[in-house]
């Protein structure tokens, strides 16, 4: 009986632990579809941006001649001799229960960093994506919490943006992006962007507004180019972080169904052990009152043989 009611207790712990790996699939799939919809809203804002720079590049290109672009505008070239400094933003996670997402992450951004000789700095959102860094000899000098909703991903991105001033001015060359890419039913890979210096070339693919007059500005070219770079930083931060987040819940979602195969399988087993030990403790049991039954009837026949003996020898 002891390991029936072990059974018993064991069967209840893992039926409330279906529940709850249910519940989280459920938040897993609505997550999803919300960070998703954060990402699809900064399509036509991310287009307006791309196009505002392409101009004023253009304008700069005629001007003085193609240049990279740092933060707040052309990048002069790094002193002889200096080794350069690449930086790297990196979106994990701040919880477990999603797999290898931020272990493989973090091998994919050593190996990038590596290929880029010189010193790298690092900013981290997401605990334990701090952590799979560090594993990897990637200490983050800067780390931060993810954000618990898409309508909270600003308030991520508001201490970020003065840090990557920040490295500008302290001769960061190049500003490397990097996080999880949702990808639907396999869940997610490894990307990169380069966020500093510009790519004038990719700007200029991007489709122009059908229009019959040029683009043109009225404000100083300085001030709308700060105003554009800080603008693209921010759009760019904003979707990795939504696109990381998604990729998150997406494999969090993998992870639970895979779990609760596994618990549906154990349910099973226990099950069948159960109805076995049930069908054991019943059988023993019903042979107890067998048992005692067929005690209860040789000890009656054996009173009456005795009474019949005193009957008889009585009358004799």
């Amino acid at each position: 009986m002891p390991a029936l009611e072990a059974l018993r207790h064991t069967l209840a712990t893992v039926g409330e632990l279906r529940s709850i790996v249910r519940t989280m699939k459920a938040l897993a799939a609505v997550s999803i579809h919300q960070y998703e919809r954060a990402g699809v809203a900064l399509i036509d804002y991310d287009r307006a941006v791309r196009r505002g720079l392409a101009v004023v590049l253009e304008d700069l290109a005629a001007e003085a001649g193609a240049r990279g672009v740092g933060l707040v505008g052309p990048l002069d070239d790094a002193p002889p001799g200096d080794k350069p400094v690449t930086g790297a933003v990196v979106f994990g996670s701040d919880h477990g229960l999603c797999g290898r997402f931020n272990e493989v992450l973090a091998a994919y951004v050593a190996e990038t960093l590596r290929e880029s000789a010189g010193i790298c700095r690092v900013l981290a959102v997401g605990v334990r994506q701090v952590a799979a860094l560090e594993e990897q000899g990637l200490a983050p000098e800067q780390r931060f919490y993810t954000p618990a909703a898409a309508s909270a991903i600003h308030q991520t991105m508001r201490p970020i943006l003065p840090l990557l001033e920040q490295w500008r001015t302290e001769g960061v060359t190049q500003v490397l992006l990097f996080h999880n890419r949702h990808r639907g039913s396999e869940s997610h890979e490894p990307a990169s962007t380069r966020l500093l210096p510009l790519d004038p070339d990719a700007l200029r693919r991007e489709p122009s507004v059908p229009s019959r007059s040029l683009p043109g500005y009225a404000v100083g070219r300085a001030d709308l180019l700060a105003a554009l770079l800080q603008e693209w930083l921010f759009v760019e931060l904003f979707r990795a972080c939504a696109e990381s987040l998604a990729s998150e819940h997406a494999s969090r979602l993998l992870a639970m169904q895979a779990a609760e195969r596994n618990i549906a399988d154990r349910l099973a087993e226990l099950n069948t052990a159960y109805r076995q030990q049930r069908q054991e403790a019943i059988t023993a049991e019903l042979l107890d009152v067998v048992a005692g039954f067929e005690a209860l009837v040789t000890a009656g026949d054996h009173r009456e043989k005795l009474r019949r003996n005193d009957v008889g020898e009585s009358e004799g």
